[in-house]
């Protein structure tokens, strides 16, 4: 008899259980629905070491747009429109939006991310994609700065592998100020420290040209001084050679 019991009680129990669910999912999105955004919080999560955009040029963005959530109902805010409205500026890698049940509506965004800069007859980005950005003097960026005679092709290739070289080597990534690219694919370095410019030639066989450089760093330079040179090349294979 108890046996029976105890399985009548389960079924009453699994049966208001259920009867519970079906009632929430029907009548609480209704509520979600007319609940209105009385806040919308912007974050830009890597604000700190890029400025490429800002709160406000987010906000304006959206309001152009017509899809700001600021006081409108959570029936008529459809988040994958705030993330592609959003996604469509330039300067945006990712964007993530979503609702809370304290009717804010909260909306994440990532900016692309710069690996090298072009300047001359084009102003533009590298980023870690390899994709070309436009850049602004308005805005700023600590990356390797590139002159010359760039194609997209070498920025996007060549350059850009040999800045990620320097990125991994922190002496060359702190004393390499600009890069600068000859007519003939072969490269200056104009480093932060010393008066002189490094001939490196073609982009191939870097690292080796500029370990053998950086031993002459601290075995030449520091008996020597810097004064007397003015070019120091690094093109003739094995050797180091300074004018």
């Amino acid at each position: 008899m108890n046996r029976i019991l105890k399985i009548v009680l389960v079924s009453i129990g699994a049966t208001l259980v259920c009867a519970y669910i079906i009632t929430a999912l029907a009548f609480f999105p209704d509520m979600k629905k007319e609940q209105v955004c009385h806040d919308f919080d912007i974050s830009i999560q890597d604000s700190v070491s890029r400025h490429f955009i800002s709160k406000s040029d987010i906000r304006q963005l959206l309001l152009k747009k017509g899809v700001m959530p600021d006081n409108r109902p959570f029936g008529e805010i459809f988040t994958q429109d705030v993330e592609d409205v959003a996604q469509s500026a330039e300067v945006i890698d990712e964007a993530e939006c979503y609702k809370t049940n304290e009717g804010v509506v909260r909306l994440r965004v990532r900016q692309r991310q710069p690996r090298l800069r072009v300047i001359g007859t084009e102003n533009y980005y590298v980023d870690a994609d390899r994709q070309l950005m436009q850049a602004s003097f308005k805005t700023a960026c600590h990356v390797p700065v590139v002159t010359g005679d760039v194609t997209h092709d070498i920025a996007q290739n060549e350059l850009f592998d040999f800045v990620c070289w320097l990125d991994d080597h922190s002496f060359w990534n702190a004393q390499i100020e600009q890069i600068n690219m000859l007519p003939n694919r072969e490269v200056e370095l104009i480093p932060r420290v010393g008066g002189h410019v490094i001939l490196l030639g073609q982009l191939v066989d870097y690292d080796s040209k500029l370990e053998k450089l950086q031993v002459f760093y601290d075995d030449g330079f520091s008996k020597m001084g810097w004064l007397p040179y003015r070019e120091i090349d690094l093109r003739f294979r094995g050797q180091v050679v300074c004018r």
